[in-house]
């Protein structure tokens, strides 16, 4: 589940992604791939323009170890593409946290 919503479904689309996530497109994408990444805390940094690469940003995926999905922006789940640590090594929470989105294009049906 995703229980936070930080980007509209309007915007989603602009960028080229979508809202849903899933671990078994994410397994089928060749690696090294784009992925949207957007911060999870959003609506909180208001004075920053909507698409600022601090808040929306495209990252890749490197490679897929088990349960965790690095790329060159941190560690993620792969079972709901949140942030598990910090782009910085540690285990604390920090304002880096975020969520991926699949980029359509991306997606094989």
């Amino acid at each position: 589940m995703r229980p936070y919503r930080n980007i509209s479904d309007s915007e989603l689309e602009a960028l080229g992604a979508v809202r849903e996530w899933s671990k078994e497109y994410l397994l089928s994408l060749t690696l090294p791939s784009k992925i949207l990444w957007v911060h999870a805390s959003r609506e909180r940094f208001h004075r920053l323009e909507a698409h600022n690469s601090c808040l929306i940003r495209l990252i890749t995926v490197y490679k897929i170890e088990g349960e965790i999905i690095k790329t060159d922006f941190g560690s993620y789940s792969l079972h709901t593409g949140k942030n598990l640590f910090s782009p910085y090594g540690n285990k604390r929470s920090c304002n880096c946290h975020g969520q991926l989105y699949l980029l359509r294009n991306s997606i094989r049906h």
